[in-house]
Formats: C-alpha cells, sequence, structure tokens
C-alpha cells in the first residue's frame, strides 16, 4: 500500500466536502422538511460539495501519482 502525505489542511478539506456531501443526501433522503425546501437544499448542498470535491480529488490524485515535485533547495539553485 502507497503512503500519500497529506498536510492537515488537506484532510480537513477532504472531511468538509464529504460532509457536505453526505448532508445534501441526507436531506434527499429524509421527509423532515416539505419536499420544495428540502429538495433545494439537498441539491444545492450535493452540488457544492461536489465542485468542492473536485480541486480536492485532483490534487489527491497528483499527489498519488507523484507528479508533485518536491520544491528545490536553494543551495540546488545558485550558480556555481
Amino acid at each position: 500500500m502507497r503512503e500519500v502525505p497529506l498536510t492537515l489542511p488537506e484532510i480537513g478539506m477532504i472531511n468538509i466536502t464529504r460532509f457536505i456531501i453526505g448532508t445534501g443526501a441526507g436531506l434527499l433522503l429524509a421527509g423532515k422538511l416539505d419536499n420544495k425546501a428540502r429538495r433545494a437544499v439537498g441539491l444545492t448542498l450535493v452540488t457544492v460539495g461536489s465542485l468542492f470535491s473536485t480541486p480536492v480529488g485532483i490534487a489527491f490524485l497528483g499527489k498519488l501519482r507523484g507528479g508533485q515535485t518536491q520544491p528545490r533547495q536553494l543551495s540546488d539553485t545558485r550558480a556555481a
């Protein structure tokens, strides 16, 4: 199994987007609100969560594939 180093803000963004999508899906499935309000809020939360998940997922896949290079050290960039 590969380990992918994630920073605390990246883990937070992943969890927040999952929470937003889950809350929206829960509202769509629940019957506590009237149908019009429940559907509007649920679809909005699922859409917003999905839109925020896209860049987070792309960044995660870039790290998983090793596409992001490490920043170069100052000593590596100096001219001899």
